[in-house]
């Protein structure tokens, strides 16, 4: 896989299209084959090399990979995982949640959450002139604490709420007469205040990588959270306006026709929906820079801080 990609290289005026969107999705994943096998020139794709892509498999990425090996396999017992998840993805920072483990804040139940120290680690990472939060998600925490402690209102406004809403949250996690549930948590999840469908998704497909929980998901390769990037890469290879707001249905369908596409053309049969998904909002940057409409906000360069 890794010698020759089946689709030319698109252009600005080709890449708009499935041989684009399918040469983006192989190429990625012979960026990450040539990583492992310790190349130090992944890929000869300018726009690839200089910008940071995501893995086509979202646990293969590094994040994840941390979440996995930190917090989901030591917790996978745990019934609150989702909690913990969800803290981890609004911070998004492994540092951090190590931080936030070593003064054993997570994980919790909900309504032992202690929102105080909650706040101290965060701030006195901060004060240490350390990094705090991950780019990758923005969390806006509420304009009702302007000129307060960002830390403070995640902590009050976002986990708070949460706090509260905790028993419906996990008798959706749990629905004991149900079969498990990618869009059912999601939805449970994004009723919290300032947690959108995108940060729950985030937080559901953590829940799919152990067995326990979201492993066994019915929906795990029919649903996927809506998100702006990937409507956007929709909407670039259906030659729809970019503003085009997909409808839930319609855009579980547009993933589902792109993931046997995948499978068919390049022999790669394991992506969930959710994957495909972030493989579409990753075309959407891959497209937006060919055509000069403006480059992705992260350079590549290889990760030493955790």
């Amino acid at each position: 896989m890794i010698d020759h990609n089946p689709y030319p290289r698109p252009t600005a005026e080709t890449v708009a299209s499935w041989p684009g969107y399918l040469y983006m999705v192989w190429e990625r994943e012979a960026m990450r084959i040539a990583k492992e096998n310790g190349h130090t020139v992944l890929t000869d794709d300018p726009v690839l090399a200089r910008y940071r892509f995501t893995n086509i498999r979202r646990r293969a990425d590094r994040m994840t990979k941390w979440f996995i090996e930190h917090l989901i396999k030591p917790n996978n017992n745990r019934a609150d995982l989702w909690f913990t998840l969800l803290i981890g993805r609004l911070i998004n920072w492994p540092p951090t949640l190590q931080a936030l483990l070593d003064y054993m804040v997570i994980p919790c139940e909900p309504q032992d959450f202690d929102p105080d120290t909650f706040s101290f680690v965060l701030e006195a990472q901060k004060a240490k002139g350390l990094k705090v939060y991950g780019g990758a998600y923005m969390v806006y925490p509420t304009m009702m604490d302007k000129g307060g402690v960002k830390s403070a209102s995640i902590a009050k406004y976002i986990i708070g709420d949460a706090v509260k809403r905790a028993p419906d949250i996990h008798a959706q996690v749990w629905a004991p007469y149900e079969e498990p549930s990618i869009e059912r948590v999601v939805t449970a999840l994004s009723q919290c205040f300032g947690v959108s469908t995108f940060i729950s998704g985030q937080v559901a497909a953590d829940l799919s990588y152990t067995p326990g929980h979201l492993g066994e998901a019915t929906d795990l390769y029919t649903w996927a959270p809506l998100g702006p990037g990937s409507q956007r890469g929709l909407n670039f290879l259906y030659g729809k306006a970019l503003n085009h707001t997909w409808k839930q249905n319609d855009f579980n369908t547009a993933l589902s026709e792109a993931n046997l596409r995948v499978y068919n053309e390049l022999d790669i049969s394991d992506l969930t929906l959710h994957d495909v998904q972030n493989t579409m909002c990753e075309y959407s940057k891959y497209v937006k820079a060919l055509q000069g409409l403006g480059n992705p906000k992260s350079t590549y360069r290889t990760e030493t801080e955790y």
